[in-house]
């Protein structure tokens, strides 16, 4: 017969539990908020990439139309506007017909009428479309077929070196615009990366720039049929530097450009040598921000403290209802308002520019000229709204949204190349989570570049800034041998 255990003893167990328990629960749930994606890869390790990812072929015609030829042809282009479309633009343009602007309201409301009127003025008046036009053609333009889309890109290499004692490695780089941008929004980044700069002794290095218009921007073809997101696109563009002979390669992107430069950076890391993003929230699964949000707010302040709070969504939440209507409009029925702006260049721009000035800093929404032009020169805004007008793409561009928010982007695939981050404070609320969040996704994150200012366009409002990041992380790459 077993002797009964004894109340003392008993109690001595019951002891025993409650310190193990005390000790014990502070660092379960320090895993849960820190490191909770070590618990979820050891019970729910990650799948093969190649059934994640997309990276069979496609063929993106229209459906029942014939295929394509396969030709590699890399063909050049030169951006040629004819004079009858301009005669049309200036007839909408001087036909355009405008509301009434709230009184003492400045950007509160949108983008006022009176404002408006004189961006559509300088436009009909002032704005040079062929000193632009040469502007662009300034560099050499080409377009190739590949999974039945006409892919525009622009291809600039460096200069040759005048000094025999210099020791030139040059490097091609992805440059990757996002919405409402376009390949232009990167122009002023190509003289200060095509420039060498010095690695180490008389070893200088330069970059052979790439910036290809997305599928469906500006004068690459957009898809005829459903289903063309950030992943698919990021082996589109992984075969055009296959076929431009071009293997290794580093990536820049912001906005739509991020989320494909890190599908590129998480599908092909044999191939990307380095990634520099604005807008880095992409690499992190929506499921797991959330949770860590949710943790990171109701955890005690004295167990577990974040360094960045004004980056919790819950902080962000007014601001980005307040910013995010257009998302909404363009991830369920992109063609409906696309259909208005399509019609409309003065309706184009002021859709395009209101974005310029509120992403570009929230307090703008108080300026009388949403301080477009403290940041800016509208020449540089109406050439990029150019691209939108003279190609038609404003549906086309808007469908990426409903495209990417129609499927299950959760995947939980770390980063594994070298990385920058490049964080300018006023980025869109919700982009850029806190560090704690961010940064266990980037696994050879060489820094987070915290900038005191600068919005959502830093390559067309703080081009050196973008480009120095950029150089961070190609000198910390090549000097690794």
């Amino acid at each position: 017969m077993a002797k009964p255990v004894s109340t003392k003893r008993g109690r001595s167990l019951l002891g025993s539990s409650l310190i193990f328990f005390t000790l014990i629960t502070p660092i379960l749930l320090g895993l849960a908020v820190y490191n909770h994606d070590c618990l979820l890869e050891k019970f729910f390790p990650l799948p093969d990439i190649k059934t994640v990812f997309p990276f069979g072929d496609e063929e993106w015609s229209a459906p029942g139309s014939k295929p394509a030829k396969a030709d590699d042809a890399v063909v050049p282009w030169k951006l040629q506007v004819s004079n009858k479309d301009l005669e049309d633009l200036k007839d909408r343009l001087r036909n355009t017909r405008y509301g009434t602007a709230m009184s003492g309201q400045n950007f509160v409301y949108g983008f006022p009428a009176d404002q408006l009127k004189k961006i559509v003025d300088h436009w009909l008046n002032k704005f040079d479309w062929k000193k632009q036009e040469a502007l662009i053609n300034q560099y050499d333009h080409f377009k190739t077929n590949i999974e039945g889309l006409n892919i525009h890109f622009v291809r600039v290499q460096p200069a040759k070196s005048t000094d025999p004692k210099r020791n030139v490695r040059v490097t091609p780089i992805l440059l990757l615009h996002g919405w409402p941008g376009s390949f232009f929004e990167l122009y002023k980044l190509i003289p200060l990366l095509t420039t060498p700069q010095q690695i180490s002794g008389n070893d200088y290095a330069a970059f052979e720039v790439i910036i290809p218009s997305l599928p469906g921007y500006g004068f690459s073809d957009g898809a005829q049929k459903p289903g063309l997101h950030p992943p698919h696109i990021a082996r589109i563009f992984n075969k055009l530097m296959t076929r431009l002979k071009l293997d290794k390669y580093f990536v820049h992107g912001g906005d739509w450009g991020g989320a494909v430069g890190v599908s590129l950076a998480k599908m092909y890391p044999d191939r990307v040598l380095g990634l520099d993003v604005t807008a880095y929230g992409w690499a992190v699964p929506p499921g797991r921000s959330l949770f860590k949000n949710i943790l990171y707010l109701t955890m005690p302040k004295f167990l577990f403290n974040v360094s960045e709070p004004h980056r919790f969504l819950i902080h962000n939440f007014l601001a980005l209802m307040r910013e995010s209507g257009y998302m909404h409009i363009q991830a369920t029925k992109p063609d409906t308002v696309g259909a208005a702006l399509l019609d409309s260049p003065a309706g184009l721009a002021g859709y395009i520019l209101e974005k310029f000035s509120t992403w570009t800093n929230p307090d703008n929404i108080n300026k009388p000229d949403g301080a477009l032009s403290e940041y800016f020169s509208l020449d540089d805004l109406l050439t990029n709204i150019m691209v939108y007008w003279v190609s038609g793409s404003i549906i086309t561009s808007q469908r990426l949204y409903k495209e990417t928010f129609s499927v299950d982007s959760d995947d939980g695939f770390p980063v594994l190349v070298p990385s920058v981050l490049s964080d300018f404070r006023h980025e869109i609320p919700g982009a850029n989570g806190p560090e704690e969040i961010v940064r266990p996704y980037y696994k050879d994150l060489i820094t987070i570049s915290k900038h005191k200012t600068g919005g959502h366009f830093p390559a067309m409002e703080r081009p050196a800034e973008v480009a120095e990041d950029i150089w961070v992380l190609a000198k910390n790459v090549l000097s690794r041998g």
